[in-house]
Protein backbone atom coordinates (compact mmCIF):
# COMPACT_ATOMS: atom_id res chain seq x y z
CA UNK A 1 0.00 0.00 0.00
CA UNK A 2 1.36 3.42 -0.92
CA UNK A 3 1.12 6.39 1.44
CA UNK A 4 -1.36 8.03 -0.91
CA UNK A 5 -3.52 4.90 -0.91
CA UNK A 6 -3.37 4.75 2.89
CA UNK A 7 -4.53 8.36 2.99
CA UNK A 8 -7.32 7.72 0.48
CA UNK A 9 -8.42 4.62 2.39
CA UNK A 10 -8.56 6.65 5.62
CA UNK A 11 -10.72 9.26 3.89
CA UNK A 12 -12.94 6.56 2.38
CA UNK A 13 -13.42 5.00 5.82
CA UNK A 14 -14.13 8.33 7.51
CA UNK A 15 -16.58 9.35 4.78
CA UNK A 16 -18.71 6.34 5.71
CA UNK A 17 -18.10 3.84 2.92
CA UNK A 18 -20.47 0.92 3.58
CA UNK A 19 -23.25 -0.79 1.61
CA UNK A 20 -26.11 1.63 1.11
CA UNK A 21 -24.22 4.78 2.14
CA UNK A 22 -24.21 7.86 -0.07
CA UNK A 23 -20.55 7.36 -0.98
CA UNK A 24 -21.23 3.70 -1.83
CA UNK A 25 -24.33 4.44 -3.92
CA UNK A 26 -22.47 7.17 -5.81
CA UNK A 27 -19.28 5.08 -6.14
CA UNK A 28 -17.61 8.15 -4.63
CA UNK A 29 -15.46 7.01 -1.68
CA UNK A 30 -14.30 10.55 -0.90
CA UNK A 31 -17.73 12.19 -1.16
CA UNK A 32 -16.20 14.56 -3.68
CA UNK A 33 -18.24 17.41 -5.11
CA UNK A 34 -18.20 18.41 -8.78
CA UNK A 35 -15.40 20.75 -9.75
CA UNK A 36 -16.73 21.62 -13.19
CA UNK A 37 -20.13 21.97 -14.80
CA UNK A 38 -21.79 18.88 -16.19
CA UNK A 39 -20.29 16.33 -13.80
CA UNK A 40 -23.07 14.00 -12.59
CA UNK A 41 -24.17 14.65 -9.01
CA UNK A 42 -26.84 13.53 -6.60
CA UNK A 43 -29.47 15.73 -4.93
CA UNK A 44 -26.97 16.56 -2.16
CA UNK A 45 -24.40 17.87 -4.62
CA UNK A 46 -21.99 14.91 -4.43
CA UNK A 47 -20.47 13.48 -7.59
CA UNK A 48 -21.70 10.22 -9.04
CA UNK A 49 -19.09 8.02 -10.73
CA UNK A 50 -19.69 5.20 -13.21
CA UNK A 51 -17.56 2.79 -11.14
CA UNK A 52 -15.72 2.54 -7.83
CA UNK A 53 -12.47 2.48 -9.79
CA UNK A 54 -13.33 5.88 -11.30
CA UNK A 55 -14.40 7.32 -7.94
CA UNK A 56 -11.33 6.02 -6.12
CA UNK A 57 -9.03 7.40 -8.85
CA UNK A 58 -10.75 10.78 -8.56
CA UNK A 59 -10.10 10.71 -4.80
CA UNK A 60 -6.43 9.84 -5.39
CA UNK A 61 -6.15 12.65 -7.94
CA UNK A 62 -7.82 15.14 -5.60
CA UNK A 63 -5.55 14.25 -2.69
CA UNK A 64 -2.44 14.26 -4.90
CA UNK A 65 -3.28 17.78 -6.10
CA UNK A 66 -3.85 19.02 -2.56
CA UNK A 67 -0.64 17.41 -1.30
CA UNK A 68 1.32 19.13 -4.06
CA UNK A 69 0.15 22.68 -3.64
CA UNK A 70 -3.42 23.19 -4.72
CA UNK A 71 -5.52 25.24 -2.32
CA UNK A 72 -2.42 26.97 -0.95
CA UNK A 73 -1.06 23.92 0.88
CA UNK A 74 2.72 23.60 1.15
CA UNK A 75 5.07 20.83 2.30
CA UNK A 76 5.02 22.40 5.79
CA UNK A 77 1.21 22.34 5.95
CA UNK A 78 -0.10 19.78 8.41
CA UNK A 79 -2.61 16.97 8.19
CA UNK A 80 -5.02 19.29 10.00
CA UNK A 81 -4.41 21.99 7.36
CA UNK A 82 -5.27 19.42 4.68
CA UNK A 83 -8.51 18.53 6.46
CA UNK A 84 -9.42 22.20 6.89
CA UNK A 85 -9.35 22.37 3.08
CA UNK A 86 -10.90 18.96 2.35
CA UNK A 87 -13.65 19.03 4.98
CA UNK A 88 -13.98 22.62 6.23
CA UNK A 89 -15.91 23.47 9.37
CA UNK A 90 -18.01 25.84 7.23
CA UNK A 91 -19.54 22.77 5.58
CA UNK A 92 -20.61 21.37 8.98
CA UNK A 93 -17.51 19.18 9.28
CA UNK A 94 -15.15 18.74 12.23
CA UNK A 95 -11.71 18.95 10.58
CA UNK A 96 -9.86 18.23 13.83
CA UNK A 97 -11.79 15.02 14.54
CA UNK A 98 -11.39 14.01 10.89
CA UNK A 99 -7.61 14.63 11.06
CA UNK A 100 -7.33 12.60 14.28
CA UNK A 101 -9.21 9.69 12.67
CA UNK A 102 -7.08 9.85 9.51
CA UNK A 103 -3.90 9.97 11.59
CA UNK A 104 -4.97 6.89 13.56
CA UNK A 105 -5.89 5.00 10.38
CA UNK A 106 -2.60 5.86 8.71
CA UNK A 107 -0.59 5.02 11.83
CA UNK A 108 -2.13 1.53 11.80
CA UNK A 109 -1.75 1.13 8.03
CA UNK A 110 1.83 2.37 7.74
CA UNK A 111 3.25 1.40 11.12
CA UNK A 112 4.52 4.88 11.96
CA UNK A 113 3.02 7.64 14.08
CA UNK A 114 0.94 10.19 12.18
CA UNK A 115 -1.13 12.86 13.87
CA UNK A 116 -2.77 16.22 13.18
CA UNK A 117 0.63 17.98 13.35
CA UNK A 118 2.36 15.71 10.82
CA UNK A 119 3.42 17.83 7.87
CA UNK A 120 2.46 16.92 4.33
CA UNK A 121 6.17 16.54 3.59
CA UNK A 122 6.49 13.98 6.42
CA UNK A 123 3.26 12.34 5.37
CA UNK A 124 4.47 11.68 1.85
CA UNK A 125 8.18 11.02 2.59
Amino acid sequence: MTKLEALADAFMHHEGWFPGSRSNRNRNPGNLRPWKDGQPKDDGGYRIFPSLVDGYQALLNDLEAKLHGSHGLTPTSTLLDLLNVYAPAGDSNNPNAYAVAVGQWMTAALGRHIDVHTTLEELTA
